[in-house]
């Protein structure tokens, strides 16, 4: 998939695509099942589907004020729009100054001279533009006008609710996962690139790869069995959200540590992802590093047999 941050460097293959809009924060499975009715109608028409997205978040340019983590970061939310089939994905940084566009003004800039889309695919609920006076109706009236089809889609429930990023992070961080997974359509994961720790973990028998998250959500402090994705191979490991207390005096940095199983190569400065499957424990303050290593040996059992099943 190409990704492409410049407009100006939009070329001509691009012209007459399907063309997906929307902040996709999430990649839960409401954008999966609107970026996949693009991809498959791009196919049909043989033409290239193309992601229109947003970074950051409007809603931290509109209200900075306002806490808005990450479910995915956008290095994330990129690979996951990859894996549904996209050619080209643009991004554009949302600013002040793009907000205050109307919602006509916003149709001609970044459809027309940029796309002329044969079809769009947007939400049921999609708004743009100054004021969020560009609706559904809007875009339709302007694709009657410019000859381009809107297809608005309908939101996927989970019993009587409808899929949102919002209600998604709610049970993130509080730690229910299993809820969060299936409204997700995937594992709750976190990528991000290896940085260099301590070293402590390797002097107790249990070497760890140190992960800084770009600004994605932090699952609550706890031991989690996990999956770790690095290059195209998948392995099971375990991993320690949390303060370190027995060790660290800093308790408001977060650390996160894995530890995969049967693995000696060094991950410094690469990128991995880590999808926790379940918490094992909350995180525990110990007496000695005897103590510690007792207790990661018996995590060790325990996630080994929970990933067995997973």
């Amino acid at each position: 998939m190409k990704v492409i941050y410049d407009v100006g460097k939009i070329d001509r293959t691009l012209t007459n695509a399907v063309l997906a809009i929307g902040v996709f924060d999430g990649l839960h499975l409401g954008h999966q099942k609107l970026i996949k009715a693009a991809v498959k109608k791009a196919k049909k028409m043989r033409v290239p589907a193309v992601v229109m997205t947003f970074f950051p978040h409007p809603v931290q340019v509109l209200h900075p004020n306002c806490y808005l983590p990450f479910i995915v970061s956008l290095s994330h939310r990129l690979r996951l729009i990859k894996q549904l089939g996209v050619k080209a994905c643009l991004v554009i940084p949302f600013t002040k100054k793009i907000s205050q566009l109307t919602a006509g003004q916003f149709v001609k800039k970044y459809l027309i001279r940029l796309f002329c889309p044969q079809e769009v695919y947007v939400g049921a609920d999609f708004c743009f533009g100054k004021n969020r006076q560009g609706t559904v109706s809007y875009l339709m009236n302007a694709g009657q006008k410019y000859g381009f089809k809107v297809n608005a889609v309908a939101p996927v429930k989970a019993g009587n609710r409808k899929i949102g990023s919002s209600s998604i992070r709610h049970l993130i961080m509080r730690g229910r996962l299993n809820e969060a997974s299936r409204l997700l359509g995937r594992n709750v994961s976190l990528m991000g690139k290896v940085v260099k720790g301590e070293g402590r973990g390797k002097s107790l028998g249990f070497p760890t790869a140190n992960i800084f998250p770009e600004n994605e959500m932090i699952l609550p402090v706890g031991v989690y069995a996990v999956r770790v994705k690095t290059g195209h191979r998948m392995y099971k490991g375990m991993a320690n959200v949390g303060r370190r207390p027995s060790f660290k005096k800093n308790k408001n940095h977060i650390n996160i540590e894995i530890h995969i199983f049967e693995f000696k190569k060094s991950l410094y400065g690469k990128e991995i992802s880590v999808e926790f499957i379940k918490k094992i424990r909350n995180e525990k303050f110990f007496k000695s590093p005897q103590e510690l290593t007792d207790q990661l040996a018996r995590d060790t059992v325990t996630c080994k047999t929970i990933l067995k099943s997973r």
